[in-house]
């Protein structure tokens, strides 16, 4: 941290980072990530952008892969609450625009809650970049004079039968987030809304990304052509006559494509993981620690040092400290007194899991150093 004395209370800012391309950050945002003690992020958030954060900043890694939901949103609050008691400047780094669909509302209720100052830096948002991606205005004079944007995934047990169906047919355009799973439903629900069949239809995976891909078609076979396609998360679905507009648009050309050849990863990578557990041996023994005793595993659930250490038969107060350092390196989410895993633990650093990597660790820090990384945790 860059403060020796830091304030009972810092701030903490809901930065929106745009749709991926670094280029597209908005100056404000370049300024705080720059400048930030601590940068809690999402998971799609472009290396390039963190790059500008200064060296010694914190990265807390709070990121969800679609069916992964380790990092769950009262663990980000509490942790948001938490950095910003021992930092001046907190950066919650969102993709998009964080209030659209980004959970922004909740974290700054929360952030009241807790008396926290905080500010939205608003970004630049899907809804309307990534349809322009692949050359589609979602409003136009001829054919469309309003938008929807919606999302296709619900809180708890509502699902999106839930919706006004007939209210979003009757819209010139519709822009729905984070719906790939539920295309199918969202197309039969439309037209048995009254919306014909035969509306065009776009779906935009990864825009700003390497690994962009466009669909189009009929609303009707716009599921079929998708899966057809292997059209994964993150991606976009665009519904209206504004589709029809890319083909008048053949002179749009665009300097902010990524090519297909760049290596762009999503959130924290396993290559990232290993680069960060590198810059030090008592990182690199911390990590190795947990994986050899499988923590990692323990720690899908919340539990506190104290108790794990009852649990486990280590030394608590070492514990602690371990736990506490993991929290920094993004791998645990702190809620309370408790900690358990990001999604970036759960991914890398249990055993079994298909990406595991404690192989690699193992050969890093043999190559380091030669120690007992369990010495001081087993001390009693």
């Amino acid at each position: 941290m860059s403060s020796s004395t830091p304030p009972t209370t810092g701030k903490v800012y809901l930065v929106g980072a745009g749709p991926g391309h670094p280029q597209l950050l908005t100056l404000k945002a370049y300024e705080l990530i720059s400048t930030a003690d601590i940068i809690i992020y999402d998971r799609l958030i472009q290396e390039e952008v963190l790059a500008a954060a200064r060296a010694d900043a914190e990265h807390i890694y709070v990121g969800k892969q679609p069916g992964r939901h380790q990092s769950m949103q009262a663990d980000i609050n509490a942790t948001l609450v938490e950095a910003a008691g021992r930092a001046a400047l907190v950066v919650r780094l969102k993709g998009g625009d964080p209030i659209l669909f980004g959970r922004g509302g909740e974290e700054a209720e929360a952030l009241t809650a807790a008396g926290i100052p905080f500010e939205v830096v608003p970004g630049v948002t899907a809804g309307l970049s990534v349809p322009m991606a692949a050359s589609i205005p979602v409003t136009h004079r001829d054919c469309a004079h309003g938008v929807a944007l919606v999302t296709g995934h619900r809180r708890g047990d509502k699902d999106t039968r839930e919706q006004d169906w007939a209210a979003l047919a009757r819209m010139d355009t519709l822009v729905f987030f984070m719906s790939v799973g539920k295309l199918p439903e969202i197309s039969e629900q439309l037209v048995k809304a009254g919306l014909s069949p035969d509306t065009p239809g776009a779906v935009i995976q990864q825009a700003y990304w390497p690994g962009e891909q466009l669909v189009t078609g009929p609303l009707s076979d716009l599921p079929r052509l998708s899966e057809e396609a292997g059209i994964k998360p993150p991606a976009t679905i665009v519904i209206g006559e504004v589709v029809n507009l890319r083909h008048r648009l053949s002179t749009h050309q665009r300097d902010l494509k990524r090519e297909p050849e760049e290596h762009v990863g999503f959130g924290m990578s396993a290559e990232t993981l290993l680069r960060r557990v590198s810059s030090g041996l008592r990182v690199a023994k911390d990590v190795l620690a947990a994986v050899r005793l499988d923590l990692f595993a323990q720690l899908e659930q919340a539990w506190s040092a104290s108790d794990l250490a009852d649990r486990r038969q280590l030394n608590p107060e070492a514990l602690a400290q371990v736990l506490s350092r993991l929290a920094s390196l993004g791998l645990l989410l702190k809620a309370g007194e408790t900690y358990r895993n990001s999604e970036a633990a759960s991914r890398f650093l249990r055993r079994g899991e298909p990406e595991y990597i404690g192989l690699q660790l193992e050969e890093l820090v043999a190559r380091a150093d030669r120690y007992d990384p369990l010495a001081d945790l087993r001390s009693r």
